[in-house]
């Protein structure tokens, strides 16, 4: 068995990353003694477990080897992250297979990026991804136009209030600096509307490719637009592995 499962953690976080509800809900069972482990009803949340312990909740057993299922899907661009068409343009499940036309997507992608979408049927997974104080990194590979001024962007990446908005701090690196076009790519914690393209207006820069490249520990490395796989189960576990430590 995985090293990561035989470490015990609290008990409202381990059943919250295996997708039984959130700690809050965990620790209110507990207060009303509707959780058994190892066939002792227990009264405090303070109590540490893994998948060796029998758990019961509610009068029933729960499978402490469910399988956490994530997909990774290349967004191409044009398309809307939406399930429902609200006018002739492309939405992304017209490219997802059968099986997979009723999954959510965590967060989005606007129609003019592109790259790394994560897609699952596992609400818990979907809210501790999006959570901003779980601060999992999104990663961006941009080409934007316009003179690159290093200082700006210092300055910008120690955090910005841009129209009213406030923007957390963010790491950046410079892939290659052209005359007109240039590539950035930014490490960012948050994931608010239309951001990287208010950080760079805000320094002169016209952001004209934008690409999703990681979310937390799941990486688009050489998927193709409309595409989408399974996350590798070295993926799910580092997934697992920081959720348990939160």
């Amino acid at each position: 068995m995985n090293n990561n499962y035989q470490k015990k953690i609290r008990i409202a976080k381990f059943l919250s990353s295996k997708g039984y509800g959130s700690r809050r809900e965990i620790e209110k069972l507990i207060l009303k003694n509707k959780i058994i482990v190892n066939k002792e009803i227990i009264s405090s949340p303070i109590t540490f477990v893994n998948n060796d312990d029998e758990i019961v909740i509610n009068n029933k057993k729960i499978n402490l080897q469910k399988k956490l299922d994530v997909w990774k899907f290349y967004k191409p661009l044009n398309y809307i992250t939406s399930r429902n068409k609200q006018d002739d343009r492309p939405i992304i499940y017209d490219l997802l297979p059968f099986n997979l036309k009723k999954i959510k997507t965590v967060g989005r992608l606007d129609i003019n990026s592109e790259g790394l979408l994560l897609l699952t049927d596992d609400g818990e997974i979907i809210r501790n991804l999006e959570l901003p104080k779980n601060k999992f990194i999104r990663k961006y590979k941009i080409r934007v136009y316009g003179y690159i001024n290093e200082n700006s962007l210092d300055k910008i990446s120690n955090g910005a209030k841009i129209n009213n908005i406030r923007y957390a701090p963010f790491e950046y690196k410079l892939l290659k600096k052209g005359n007109a076009n240039s590539w950035l790519e930014f490490q960012m914690h948050e994931g608010k509307n239309n951001e990287i393209r208010n950080l760079c207006a805000a320094i002169h820069l016209k952001v004209n490719r934008l690409i999703r490249i990681e979310y937390g520990p799941f990486k688009l490395k050489n998927l193709l637009p409309g595409k989408v796989e399974k996350a590798e189960e070295k993926e799910m576990r580092l997934y697992e592995d920081y959720i348990g430590k939160i």
